[in-house]
């Protein structure tokens, strides 16, 4: 019997909650990264449990943006320019799969299915982690400055209501009741009930780490350079310091999975879907609830450190220098939003949030490999997405089939 470790690559919030779900299934599990545990992507997001996503980035209202995005570097969604001639295959796939009606139907079907199972798992996470002091369920508001900016989300609002998920129309006077200090050119609002939120969304990482670490789990500060094999079964993980024997491994690095999947012989294509935050001073906020400045693509939440501004999606080549007028543009929406609300700055951070050309996850059974997993490509759904992630990964190695739904996140498709 094989009683080596599983060894699961990546300590941000994918691997760290996968550690968590494989170790409850009786595995020993060895966590391994080159940096400290929820130190790296997973540090900045904006904190919010997103399972009203429903809808692929990779889809006709996006593609017919290109345009704009191109010229544009002040949008919700641009692109790197000096990335551009970089990024051109990735496009491709891009506007390949948000052409296609049977690939957006593809996203569509596996984004119900996951934001299920992520509204479960997290609970059960919280719970069994006790990490309860760091989530709030207060709900998220969505926020519109034009009737034309919210006729444009009616097609997700659509399919949430077919698929059972609960939420509130507002006017702009409700909606300000709700977040104090937004501007009267708010004049529409969607409340979603059951959303929830992380107050430190680095001290998760860190505290399920901990868990781990307390519960017999080994974490190893090292840097992966490759694998040994034995026909179709990776016996071994090569890092800089050591030879660490296998059972079997989950790869988790978010962006620098594709390195890693190269190792092994099969394409993710990932790429950087730069986020940026800035934390201000929590001078005059009065909500305690996420506030999504929809078309405007960022999110306003209240944390334990202050109020961070985060989002907006910048599509970019790997190590590119920072695009730093993004986070100042952060702090002016703010101004033009919720004036007054917010007080100096206390800092600002960048991450590469992995993206896949059809903005469907990679999960499950790597291909031509026994004994390999994969849990990468979540773009900005990966804090969303990290608890049903590790328990599908976990029941896969238990030998369950995942979900018919799920099969357009096959880790294969690319090749």
């Amino acid at each position: 019997m094989n009683d080596h470790p599983v060894i699961v690559i990546g300590a941000g919030i994918i691997g760290t909650a996968t550690a968590r779900a494989l170790q409850r299934e009786g595995h020993a599990v060895t966590l391994v990264d080159s940096g400290e545990p929820g130190r790296a992507t997973s540090y900045g997001n904006a904190g919010f449990i997103a399972i009203d996503h429903l809808l692929p980035l990779a889809r006709p209202s996006t593609l017919r943006r290109v345009p704009q995005m191109l010229m544009d570097r002040n949008g919700p969604l641009t692109v790197h320019r000096p990335s551009i001639p970089a990024l051109l295959p990735w496009m491709a796939r891009f506007a390949l799969a948000a052409y296609s009606q049977a690939e957006v139907k593809k996203g569509v079907d596996s984004f119900v299915p996951l934001m299920a199972e992520a509204n479960v798992s997290w609970k059960a996470e919280i719970q069994a982690s006790g990490l309860g002091e760091l989530f709030k369920a207060k709900g998220a508001l969505y926020v519109y400055e034009s009737e034309a900016g919210f006729a444009g989300g009616e097609e997700e609002r659509a399919l949430q209501k077919a698929k059972g998920m609960t939420f509130e129309i507002l006017d702009g006077n409700r909606a300000r009741e709700m977040a104090p200090g937004l501007t009267d050119r708010i004049v529409r609002g969607v409340y979603y009930p059951d959303g929830m939120h992380t107050i430190n969304p680095y001290r998760v990482v860190a505290m399920l780490a901990e868990r781990f670490a307390a519960d017999g789990g080994s974490i190893l500060r090292s840097r992966v350079r490759g694998f040994g094999r034995d026909g179709n079964r990776v016996t071994s993980v090569e890092t800089t310091d050591q030879s660490l024997f296998a059972k079997a491994v989950v790869i988790a690095a978010g962006r620098a999975s594709s390195e890693l999947t190269r190792l092994l012989g099969f394409n993710a294509p990932l790429v950087s879907e730069r986020g940026y935050h800035v934390m201000l001073a929590p001078d005059n906020v009065r909500f305690d609830l996420p506030v999504s400045l929809a078309e405007r693509g960022f999110v306003v939440t209240p944390m334990q450190e202050g109020l961070r501004l985060a989002g907006t999606v910048e599509l970019a080549a790997p190590h590119q220098p920072p695009s730093w007028h993004r986070a100042d543009l952060l702090v002016r929406h703010l101004k033009d939003v919720l004036p007054g609300v917010g007080g100096t700055e206390q800092s600002r951070w960048i991450g590469e949030r992995p993206s896949l050309p059809d903005f469907r996850p990679a999960i499950g059974r790597a291909p031509r490999l026994a004994n390999v997993y994969c849990g990468y490509g979540h773009q900005h759904v990966g804090l969303t997405l990290a608890t049903a992630t590790g328990r599908l990964i976990a029941r896969q190695m238990a030998g369950e089939e995942l979900p018919e739904a799920l099969q357009p996140c096959d880790p294969g498709r690319f090749g």
